[in-house]
């Protein structure tokens, strides 16, 4: 039983690493993300919160008019 929560524990850290790694979060919120309820918090953090890249300008908001959609 504890060899499987290790191992999923272990798998859950390298998704939420490479994950926050690419959203412009520091990665090594994902160890945190290991204890039960600051996973939740974690979500909705990054659910919630400006994203890092997208206030940097490198990736546009969503929704956001892009270079092609010029207005006529």
């Amino acid at each position: 039983m504890i060899r499987w929560f290790l191992i999923l524990s272990l798998l859950q850290l390298v998704a939420f690493w490479k994950i926050l790694g690419r959203m412009g979060f520091p990665p090594w919120l994902a160890i945190l993300a290991s204890i039960p309820v600051f996973n939740l918090v974690l979500l909705y953090y990054v659910a919630l919160a400006p994203w890092p890249r997208e206030a940097r300008g490198a990736v546009p908001p969503a929704g956001a008019a892009g270079p092609d959609d010029a207005d006529f």
